[in-house]
């Protein structure tokens, strides 16, 4: 399905159950986070914002309403708060977590609640206060233990890895990711709600790949001999709907082989990397880039290094990401 198909869905109107509602507002946002996943969150924005609307609309009409259906709602707004994230729009992400966590608490759903607790956190780890992320990491792991699910157990276990990897302490960081890693394996994949299927092997695979990159700026870089087969295989093995994260781990990839003074492998992963991220409507990797052009600028006497830290900052300072 091409990208207009997806963003041009008709508004849903309102059936006779909130059933019928909530199934018509669940394929939307699919439908939606799937273009998310493969062009970035502006790509998507607005048509989410439209959804909004209507969703608050049937709302209004149900009586009572079920708790599907403001859970249905609270996931939209819960994909908004994420695509205002992912093109720079702070205030406005915070502003929509917040609701789709009222929503969620109202609809009795606590995976839902875990997963919103793991965006904020996320939004705040992304902005330099892994503190802050920490804590709605940990509160999202108590909403995951409430609503017993393994892969939402994985997924925070996993970011308060990543959190404290930010922080430079490695020994908790490697002993949550192990923790995620037995969420995981315990974890029933295949009926995960549409706001957690994201997170699979190789989104582990990412992700310890991500927190030894981390480690690996902040600790020391023979973190990156864990990273580099990590984000190896998982790029290897992302699938073509998740371009955003496939251009993350390479970018990382091309930070850990500058790192270990690969300079050619970076340089030569890193234009893969920028190329990669030039498709996306996504201001978030402007920001993840930055270690990448720190790393390569250590060696601009080389050729190949000058050349791709030249690339990077015509990318930074292009608007066509935004």
């Amino acid at each position: 399905m091409t990208i207009p198909e997806f963003v041009n869905f008709r508004p849903p109107t309102h059936g006779r159950s909130g059933t019928s509602d909530a199934e018509q507002l669940e394929a939307h946002i699919s439908a939606l986070r799937t273009v998310d996943y493969r062009c970035g969150g502006g790509m998507c924005r607005e048509a989410v914002m439209v959804r909004i609307h209507w969703g608050h609309e049937i709302l209004s009409m149900s009586d009572p309403v079920p708790d599907r259906l403001l859970s249905a709602v609270a996931d939209l707004h819960n994909l908004a708060g994420w695509t205002c994230f992912d093109s720079g729009n702070i205030g406005a992400a915070d502003h929509h977590f917040d609701i789709a966590l009222q929503l969620a608490k109202q609809g009795n759903n606590e995976a839902l609640v875990a997963n919103i607790h793991y965006r904020k956190g996320r939004l705040r780890l992304h902005h330099g206060s892994p503190d802050a992320a920490l804590t709605h990491f940990q509160l999202g792991q108590l909403a995951a233990h409430r609503s017993s699910s393994a892969l939402a157990s994985s997924i925070l276990h996993a970011n308060q890895a990543w959190a404290y990897a930010k922080k430079g302490d490695a020994e908790p960081a490697v002993g949550l990711l192990s923790r995620a890693a037995d969420d995981l394996g315990n974890a029933d994949i295949g009926e995960a709600p549409d706001w957690a299927r994201f997170f699979t092997e190789v989104e582990l695979t990412a992700m310890v790949g991500t927190i030894h990159t981390e480690l690996a700026c902040a600790v020391g870089a023979h973190h990156s001999r864990v990273a580099i087969p990590a984000l190896t295989e998982a790029i290897r093995n992302y699938g073509p709907d998740m371009v955003r994260s496939r251009s993350f781990c390479l970018i990382m990839l091309a930070t850990n082989h500058m790192l270990a003074g690969e300079v050619e492998q970076g340089a030569s992963v890193g234009i893969e990397a920028v190329s990669a991220a030039e498709t996306l409507k996504s201001v978030r990797v402007k920001d993840r880039i930055q270690p990448l052009k720190h790393q390569t600028d250590k060696h601009r006497d080389h050729t190949d290094a000058r050349a791709l830290s030249d690339f990077i900052s015509t990318f930074i300072t292009s608007s066509t990401h935004a």
